[in-house]
């Protein structure tokens, strides 16, 4: 590979790799809710620690099928603590397959929401690709290392070539879930960022299926708000064949990705789900992930 392909690819995967922005915003908690869990979150965080350490020795030693649920359990606690419903919308639509999903990110725990959705009965688990800089963090650094993650360094022409290649060999081999967001850092608030142009590009490269995914209020846990239940709503829309945008450039396929959640933005930002008032029925309900399917 020439270096002028190499340079174009990293310019491509960065794209792929959420940015975090300079300024760091709080999410607000009750101290009540943070109180009454605190110790089953530092037993979380300690427990994590450890299976990370005993795979390191021994990469065998925790199924990958263990590891996926006690990270979707524990990441349950958090939902619990922050105190968010999740309200799914066309979950039919998330295929189970090697497959793309492109959602909007509004807040730092959107991948929280992925996961908490994510069935493994019903579809392939969830991966992800991101920053480098997340492994040398306190504490998500043990979490990432117990999924299906992609170390991406932004700056190494050979990591950006690594984390396509990972990247693809998880949609068509493994047949994962990757989750991938095109703006590339969370924008706070309802109005969506920019997509960037080339991350759709590994959806070409893989030949699979995109879901865009439309994600609704979470950057609600950024503002002081009333007491009670921050109700989100996550709206699947129907996957984009990848013949159909195989030929295209992948910007084009980017702008139709960010048309469609907007799209679903506008039709379910004012949509009730909140069940004391909501006149929908949920079809079924996952308590302990805190889930309405409708």
């Amino acid at each position: 590979m020439s270096a002028e392909q190499q340079n174009q690819l990293t310019t491509e995967v960065k794209a792929v790799a959420p940015i975090e922005p300079k300024e760091k915003k709080k999410i607000y908690i009750s101290k009540w809710r943070i109180f009454s869990h605190g110790l089953g979150l530092l037993n979380m965080i300690s427990k994590a620690k450890k299976i990370t350490k005993k795979i390191k020795r021994d990469p065998n030693l925790y199924s990958e099928e263990y590891r996926y649920n006690w990270v979707k359990k524990k990441m349950r606690t958090v939902l619990k603590v922050a105190n968010i419903k999740i309200h799914v919308f066309g979950i039919e639509n998330w295929l189970d397959r090697g497959i793309i999903l492109a959602p909007n990110h509004q807040c730092n725990l959107d991948p929280l929401l992925m996961l908490a959705i994510n069935d493994f009965s019903k579809q392939q688990p969830l991966a992800f690709i991101a920053k480098q800089e997340l492994w040398t963090t306190k504490v998500a650094k043990h979490f990432i290392n117990l999924i299906d993650s992609i170390p991406l360094d932004r700056n190494s022409p050979r990591s950006a070539i690594n984390a396509m290649k990972q990247g693809k060999e998880l949609l068509n081999e493994y047949k994962r879930s990757l989750v991938i967001f095109p703006e590339g850092t969370r924008s706070s608030s309802i109005e969506m960022g920019e997509f960037k142009g080339a991350s759709m590009k590994l959806a070409q490269m893989a030949y699979t299926p995109v879901v865009p995914v439309t994600i609704i209020n979470s950057y609600q846990l950024y503002e002081k708000r009333a007491r009670g239940t921050l109700h989100v709503k996550v709206v699947f829309s129907k996957p984009l064949a990848p013949e159909k945008f195989i030929s295209i450039k992948t910007d084009t396929l980017t702008q139709n990705i960010k048309k469609e959640i907007q799209k679903n933005l506008d039709k379910y930002k004012d949509v009730d789900v909140n069940p004391k008032t909501s006149k929908l029925t949920p079809k079924r309900v996952d308590k302990k992930s805190r889930v309405y399917f409708y």
